[in-house]
């Protein structure tokens, strides 16, 4: 199993490193093999050059999009083309996907437009546009979120999205802190753990589908449930309405350290070939705490 950080090519996170060396000393020093990659929009393309070398990056997260069933398949195509050619020519050994559809409306309220058997059939073929009759040799792996689509909630949704794809290399990323949003109840990580831990008993059919882990936890159940007894109304502004909705979602999905006991027992389990760890933090030093905290929990580094 390789182990990862997660990354983008923001200013905000190059800027966080002096060199390409330092970038690999900080990931090795936590046992972790090189870098799962978000290839944003260049914003300082030398920055790059000097902080990014191909050789780190071992996977690539493509840049998801919430609401996309009613886009043009042409611009579709176009906007995750980007990325997997990246992908390619990086010669990352996977890339991630997530399957699901959401509006910001439906962000807001919950009030969904569409069930998940519907999305997914829907992904399967913007998948099958994307990745047939093409030269790639990554693992692609389909990322489960807790809006309509993959979901992990279902394994006769999970085998449907699976068995409508195409591509011979394809898996699944399962991100432990998106599914525990599919619960509202959970108070504490070991109960978080052992909802995981059902989940998988459901699935245990599929688990050798299971490529990849986004290894991250967030309990925020209970800011949902007051959340949703007003939520507030959507702002016109686009660029406003976008800053409301961001905010919204990592209110939701805070990607904080997995620290339960047992959470090693939990990916031993799974035996996945890559592990990131996916955390959100606001600069270097929160960084290497959670990095710390998380590899300690799983014994990859010492105390």
């Amino acid at each position: 199993m390789k182990t990862m950080i997660n990354l983008t090519t923001s200013s905000e996170d190059l800027g966080r490193f002096s060199s390409a060396k330092d970038l690999r000393d900080f990931y090795q020093s936590f046992g972790c093999a090189g870098l799962e990659l978000m290839p944003l929009p260049a914003e300082d393309p030398e920055l790059e050059k000097q902080i990014l070398s191909p050789s780190m990056i071992i996977g690539v997260h493509t840049n998801s999009l919430g609401d996309w069933m009613s886009a043009d398949r042409n611009q579709l195509q176009e906007h995750f083309r980007r990325d997997l050619d990246y992908a390619r020519q990086v010669q990352a050994e996977y890339v991630v996907f997530h399957v699901t559809q959401v509006t910001d409306g439906e962000a807001f309220t919950y009030k969904m437009q569409h069930r998940d058997e519907e999305v997914i059939l829907e992904a399967c073929k913007l998948i099958n546009q994307l990745l047939d009759n093409q030269s790639y040799s990554f693992y692609f792996l389909m990322e489960n979120l807790w809006w309509p689509g993959l979901t992990f909630q279902d394994p006769a949704m999970t085998k449907l999205l699976l068995h409508g794809i195409h591509y011979e290399k394809k898996g699944l990323m399962l991100d432990t802190g998106h599914f525990l949003h599919t619960n509202r109840k959970l108070k504490t990580q070991q109960e978080a753990l052992t909802y995981l831990t059902s989940m998988l008993d459901a699935h245990q059919e599929l688990l050798p589908y299971i490529k990849g882990v986004h290894l991250h936890q967030s309990l925020t159940g209970s800011y949902v449930n007051q959340w949703l007894e007003h939520p507030p109304t959507l702002e016109s502004d686009p660029e406003k309405r976008f800053g409301q909705v961001f905010t919204h979602i990592f209110a939701i999905d805070r990607h904080q350290p997995f620290t339960a006991p047992g959470i090693g027992k939990f990916i031993e389990r799974i035996d996945p070939l890559y592990l990131t760890y996916e955390y959100i933090t606001r600069d270097r030093e929160e960084h290497a705490r959670y990095l710390r905290q998380g590899s300690q929990a799983l014994g990859y580094f010492p105390h």
